[in-house]
């Protein structure tokens, strides 16, 4: 994948979330092939790294860093750097690895937006079995769903709004759930795939949630726990943000839970892009690397920081 297209891209923004990017995001239209062709290029430099620097996928980094070229090579970097050192999630990335925890009904994607326009993703953790699969497993759809979410560009600019339904879950879910995994999950919605994490709703908390969310919470960052709504079993402050006639009944609308499987069902027909998508990363990254290698390829993408600002173009 190369720059050739660059020219070729069109963006697909409707003018009010065109305008939202470029009030929220500092998105230029008349830099933006220059912003993608710098990073791209800081990109190529890394020792060791074969990065895709296709258009459309360094432009969904960007806008998820409101295009500063330091903070989104960083997330670049995080993006790659993990999936070297966590092998158990990332090896063998692909749809078809977590059908299993689709099926099971743990996610759900809404068809219509919130008020803000978010993309509105619910997680029933109590749909988990722990006797069926390990919690490592969570993650890594957490990754593959998330990754194919923020394809979209109005989700891009929009952002993610976060349901968490706690109901069914049991001491025996928690007793899998701890500081590692936690840490890993916070990671991947908050430093790794290039998604605005807008809002975040808990609804029908255990007696038991201070324990799960005190785990939680000390990997957050200060402005995503700004953004989190405890809700209990009332939906009056959900119902705020999106309309009872767009939410499944377990959320106090009026919709059958899972009736619009449309993400879903585009993720696991894009196998095929996720196989390619493993072709990229650090050379070898599923073998354990020794300490000596490992420090020298930091330093390599270290040593390429700087300071970068538009130019008149």
């Amino acid at each position: 994948m190369s720059g050739s297209a660059d020219s070729s891209y069109k963006c697909t923004l409707p003018p009010d979330v065109l305008a939202k990017a470029k009030r929220e995001l500092r998105e230029d239209p008349d830099t933006r092939i220059f912003e993608v062709k710098t990073l791209r290029s800081r990109l190529e430099k890394v020792p060791g790294l074969k990065p895709r620097t296709d258009f459309n996928f360094l432009l969904a980094f960007l806008r998820a860093r409101k295009f500063d070229q330091e903070r989104t090579f960083q997330l670049l970097k995080n993006y790659y750097e993990i999936r070297r050192t966590e092998p158990e999630i990332f090896d063998d990335l692909k749809p078809s690895r977590i059908k299993h925890i689709l099926d099971d009904g743990l996610f759900e994607i809404l068809k219509e937006r919130d008020s803000e326009g978010c993309k509105v993703v619910i997680l029933r953790p109590g749909n988990w079995d722990p006797d069926r699969f390990p919690v490592a497993e969570i993650p890594r759809a957490d990754f593959l769903l998330f990754s194919k979410l923020v394809e979209d560009e109005i989700t891009q600019v929009n952002g993610i709004h976060f349901i968490i339904n706690l109901e069914g879950m049991t001491m025996k879910h928690v007793s899998h759930f701890g500081p590692a995994l936690a840490k890993k999950v916070m990671q991947i919605l908050q430093d790794v795939v290039p998604l605005r994490l807008k809002r975040i709703d808990y609804v029908n908390e255990p007696t038991f949630f201070d324990i799960v969310f005190s785990i939680v919470k000390q990997f957050m960052k200060e402005k995503l726990t700004k953004r989190i709504v405890l809700n209990g079993s009332e939906f009056d402050k959900l119902h705020q943000s999106i309309k009872p006639i767009y939410l499944p009944t377990d959320l106090g609308g009026t919709q059958k839970p899972h009736k619009d499987q449309e993400v879903i069902k585009a993720l696991l027909a894009s196998e095929s892009r996720f196989i390619e998508d493993m072709k990229f990363g650090f050379l070898n990254m599923s073998i354990k690397k020794d300490k000596n290698e490992v420090r020298n390829a930091d330093a390599g993408i270290q040593g390429l920081g700087g300071s970068f600002k538009k130019l008149d173009i």
